[in-house]
């Protein structure tokens, strides 16, 4: 993934738009809500992110993505396409 190579190399923008992309995608976060949280107040503060720090905010990108794509093809369906009591 480009935005591994780009951390790695301690770039700062791209956790920026990860970030601003999971926020916008407003998956619910459950029991990663604190840590994300957490993670977005040490980043506001320029603090480096360990690497588990790193990895969650590019697993939950990843999941706030496939949140997305979900919402849009329940939004392409068309009533009399879902099963019934469903």
């Amino acid at each position: 993934m480009a935005w591994k190579m780009v951390l790695q190399l301690g770039g700062m923008e791209p956790i920026d738009r990860l970030i601003r992309r999971i926020e916008k995608a407003e998956v619910p976060l459950r029991e990663e809500e604190t840590r994300f949280e957490s993670i977005k107040e040490k980043h506001t503060r320029r603090e480096p992110l360990t690497s588990e720090e790193t990895n969650l905010v590019l697993e939950l990108a990843k999941k706030a993505e496939q949140w997305e794509k979900a919402v849009e093809s329940s939004a392409r369906t068309e009533p009399e396409q879902t099963l019934p009591g469903c």
